[in-house]
């Protein structure tokens, strides 16, 4: 897929050098969605550990390349990462606008 495609489906990430978000999880979102470009939409990260659990795939609201981005982000953090789900998903949500 094309960089201005990709730009054109992101919500934070509009191209720029640094983070215009002053709000520690809007500058999240925006880096998420910068890596994502930069991987031209390929990401893969922990896409088949995602999919191996059936995680929601928010199918229709967020690509599934950038939420794996953010899911791979994400986890890093995490101990229990099945039993932390939920706190993943109320990232996605509020990314969402929910």
């Amino acid at each position: 897929m094309e960089r201005e495609e990709l730009l054109r489906q992101c919500r934070y990430y509009k191209g720029e050098r640094k983070s215009p978000y002053g709000r520690w999880q809007q500058s999240w979102y925006w880096d998420m969605e910068r890596v994502w470009v930069a991987s031209g939409g390929r990401f893969e990260g922990e896409g088949q550990y995602y999919m191996a659990h059936g995680f929601d795939t928010f199918e229709g609201q967020v690509p599934f390349s950038l939420l794996v981005t953010m899911f791979t982000s994400w986890g890093k953090t995490e101990y229990d990462i099945p039993a932390a789900i939920g706190s993943f998903y109320a990232i996605v949500r509020e990314y969402l606008g929910e």
